[in-house]
């Protein structure tokens, strides 16, 4: 892509996080990359294209963050699998909001849309899932709704960093641990059939601060 294109995705990514689709025009993302509305409409189209290609984007993004698993499905990897996105959330923090923003306001769009840019990371999660709910690993529970739960509440944590530290009135990498562990121990529970059964890697990993 040429490099106007590239500001311009770049510009419509961080406007669209913060005010989301409805709320971004197309002249205020011309007006953050200096060009004019007809030329950005010249690159893009519509504000619905521009959309898109930023979900593009985001889903592309992602793409480093999806484990291959060449092991059977265990509690561990998909643990691990999930600590993952933990990371992709605080590495692309803008993005992590979103989706968030994605997730809750989709509702009128979704039925248009030609392309769901998520779905191949969500089939690759729930795929993991029931190939070990399969082998007798991972005991039986709705796979698809687990994950769209649990994507959630680390888009939605990763999403109220700037205020999660003062809320519990703890350091942001402490809030980042803490949330990880309980991470863990969310996911391990939910895939055993044996209560008592958590994830051994838990300490193992130390906090991610977010950058920037």
């Amino acid at each position: 892509m040429k490099d106007t294109d590239l500001r311009c995705l770049a510009a419509a990514e961080e406007l669209f996080a913060v005010r989301g689709f409805e709320g971004t025009s197309l002249r205020e993302v011309s007006a953050a990359v200096g060009i004019t509305s007809a030329a950005l409409i010249h690159h893009f189209g519509t504000k619905e294209r521009l959309y898109g290609l930023v979900l593009e984007r985001l889903a592309k993004s992602l793409d480093s963050y999806i484990m291959e698993i060449s092991e059977p499905a265990s509690i561990e990897t998909v643990v691990r699998m999930f600590e993952r996105f933990l990371d992709w959330s605080f590495d692309q923090q803008h993005l992590a909001q979103l989706l968030l923003r994605e997730l809750m306001e989709n509702r009128t769009r979704v039925s248009r849309a030609r392309r769901m840019h998520l779905l191949s990371l969500i089939a690759s999660y729930v795929g993991q899932i029931r190939s070990g709910q399969k082998s007798g690993a991972l005991r039986q529970f709705d796979a698809e709704l687990f994950v769209y739960y649990t994507l959630g509440a680390i888009t939605h944590f990763s999403a109220a960093a700037p205020t999660i530290d003062r809320m519990l009135r703890v350091d942001l990498g402490d809030a980042i641990s803490r949330f990880r562990l309980t991470l863990r121990d969310n996911v391990a529970a939910m895939l055993t059939a044996n209560p008592n059964v958590r994830s051994s890697s838990k300490g193992k990993t130390s906090a991610r601060r977010p950058r920037g």
